[in-house]
């Protein structure tokens, strides 16, 4: 019974793998090996190799460096702008003195928008970024500011020697329900020369509420990110293996030489050369009598424009860009295609922001501001955060613009959010217009930016001062059975 049921078992699992051709065993599969592992533990074996591979191409190669960049300034940009909510006005000068200031970063090079782009490049190269928390009470006697620094630190501060593959994975610690508990940190950079001396490098544990591990989770659990370009690696290889080959061919070509033979043997002996294995451009060699040299010709390349081109594009895809931005190679499109594209880019930015950023490097910062800045008295209860975007610049603004304003027109957006992707704070823009024209009207002018007073065509609205629109429908006030007095002025 239990062989008929076993057969059975075997039979149904061949027809369900016959109804998919990739999970066969053919020759199209054959030497396909792939892993159904975990998703830490082939990071754990390979994560090393990546990050220092990518990082070696993030330095030498061009593409690799472009893409970082690509990324990097559109996700960060100017830096990404928080505001308190229902914040006093100290609290809010405070916040942006701080912000503002290299003194809120713990090596005191950047400010807080700076450091979000060395997070991000970080996490781009790297897979991961370490922000710690350091606090500094002279912030506040010498500045008024929260006694707050910022450390980014690369994810190779992580003592990986403490891993046991169950409760510390990539020098985190868990505890028995899987929540992380913090981290092993090592008192310097393993990387850096004085542990050529000999010298171990220690590491202390800290809790987790004093760092967040700012990486891009693609599968869960995962607790490391991979560098953003992994899968373009090999191809990056590649690519400069055959870019220097092509240089070498070019130059070969372009050194025009020439081979004075003495067949007689009455050629002067101090112009006898000898056998030579190198060239240079306008080079004459003499060579002895009875010696002959014949050129080589190395062979053809294929057409190194179209397949440089196609490995362009994959390295693209892989770092999720443009072909583009990466490459400045806009000659084969046209203003749909490049918008198509872009807005493809901008929603991956706009994921890099909202679902690693915010949760794991402006949310966090934002709340240890909080925190320092109760115990010195800036701020008396909790309060919450928005957190705005650098400014999107606009492929074409005669049409953008006009689109915009129609959206907010009909309801489909609100002017708050707008403002935002244009990297402004609401409350801002709405204080200084207001400002603005309460100025103009105290000095008797009429702008032509004021919609209240002017149409879109220029014309000044055709009403009384003072008056507003009614609408169509009956007013009660304007019913002569009702008894109430129409108002002094109406517009039309």
């Amino acid at each position: 019974m239990g062989k008929r049921r076993k057969s059975r078992d075997i039979e149904s699992a061949r027809r369900v793998l016959g109804e998919f051709e990739a999970a066969k065993e053919t020759r199209r599969t054959s030497g396909w090996w792939a892993s159904n592992s975990g998703p830490n533990s082939d990071l754990r074996q390979a994560w090393y190799w990546l990050v220092k591979r990518h990082q070696d191409l993030a330095d030498n190669d061009a593409y690799a460096s472009r893409a970082i960049g690509v990324i990097v300034n559109n996700w960060i940009g100017d830096g990404i702008m928080s505001t308190p909510q229902g914040a006093t006005r100290r609290y809010n000068l405070a916040w942006k003195r701080w912000a503002d200031t290299p003194e809120s970063d713990f090596y005191g090079i950047h400010d807080w928008y700076g450091n979000q782009a060395v997070g991000a490049r970080t996490t781009a190269v790297r897979g991961a970024v370490l922000v710690r928390k350091r606090v500094n009470p002279e912030l506040f006697e010498r500045y008024g500011i929260a006694p707050l620094q910022v450390q980014m630190l690369e994810p190779d501060w992580l003592d990986f020697n403490k891993d046991n593959g169950t409760s510390i994975l990539f020098g985190q610690q868990f505890d028995s329900a899987g929540r992380l508990q913090g981290y092993w940190i090592r008192d310097n950079h393993p990387g850096e020369s004085v542990l050529a001396t000999g010298i171990r490098a220690q590491s202390s544990f800290v809790p987790k509420a004093e760092i967040s591990l700012h990486f891009d989770s693609r599968r869960a659990g995962q607790r490391m990110g991979l560098p953003f370009g992994t899968a373009a690696i090999l191809t990056l290889r590649d690519m400069g293996d055959i870019r220097a080959a092509q240089q070498m061919k070019d130059k070969i070509a372009a050194c025009f030489f020439g081979v004075v033979t003495d067949m007689d043997g009455e050629q002067d002996p101090s112009k006898t050369g000898i056998a030579f294995d190198t060239i240079e451009p306008g080079a004459v060699e003499h060579l002895p009598p009875g010696r002959n040299f014949q050129a080589f010709s190395p062979p053809s390349s294929g057409d190194f424009v179209s397949t440089h081109r196609e490995y362009a594009h994959a390295v693209a895809a892989a770092y999720e860009i443009t072909y583009e931005s990466m490459t400045g190679d806009l000659s084969n499109v046209n203003y749909s295609s490049f918008r198509g594209g872009w807005l493809e880019f901008s929603r991956r930015i706009a994921y890099l922001r909202g679902k690693v950023s915010v949760p794991g490097m402006l949310a966090p910062v934002c709340r240890w501001h909080d925190e320092v800045a109760r115990m010195v008295g800036l701020l008396e209860g909790p309060i919450d955060w928005t957190h705005t975007p650098p400014r999107r610049e606009m492929i074409d603004p005669t049409k953008e613009i006009p689109a915009l304003v129609g959206a907010v027109r009909a309801g489909i957006m609100s002017l708050s959010e707008v403002q935002r992707a244009f990297g402004y704070v609401p409350e801002e823009v709405i204080a200084e217009l207001g400002a603005d024209m309460e100025r103009a009207k105290q000095a008797g002018l009429t702008l032509s930016v004021d919609a209240g007073l002017v149409s879109d065509a220029g014309v000044t609205q055709a009403r009384p001062f003072g008056s507003t629109f009614t609408s169509s429908a009956p007013d009660p006030a304007g019913d002569p059975e009702s008894g109430a007095e129409p108002p002094a002025s109406q517009a039309p």
